[in-house]
């Protein structure tokens, strides 16, 4: 491998890297959040089991009359995931220098915040 290879591989190694998702304007943010019903695992279920069925994956008893534990399944996965992020999971943010106005100032070092999920 030469170097014009290597060149190309780190290139395109960096090519393939995602954007960063774009930032939301910090009222529309705060002001869209009290909307939000916060996490259920009842109604994720739910959602996941109307996809399954617009797969074609069976979510009611099997042909043979066995109940189909499918369901079950993603009850549990839904359950313990939301169980960490509620109980576990630490959401930290930070702010960049100069971007808080502050009553006669502008903040000078980086802020930093914490908060739960819900």
């Amino acid at each position: 491998m030469g170097i014009e290879q290597i060149c190309k591989t780190i290139s395109n190694f960096f090519d393939n890297v995602r954007p960063p998702f774009p930032q939301l304007s910090r009222l529309l943010l705060v002001c869209s959040m009290r909307r939000r019903p916060g996490l259920s695992v009842i109604q994720s279920v739910a959602n996941i089991t109307k996809d399954l069925n617009k797969l074609g994956i069976p979510t009611g008893s099997m042909p043979d009359g066995s109940p189909n534990l499918t369901i079950g399944v993603t009850f549990a996965n839904t359950k313990e995931h939301y169980r960490a992020l509620k109980q576990d999971a630490s959401v930290q943010g930070g702010t960049q220098p100069g971007t808080e106005l502050i009553m006669n100032g502008t903040n000078f070092s980086p802020g930093m915040s914490f908060s739960s999920i819900n």
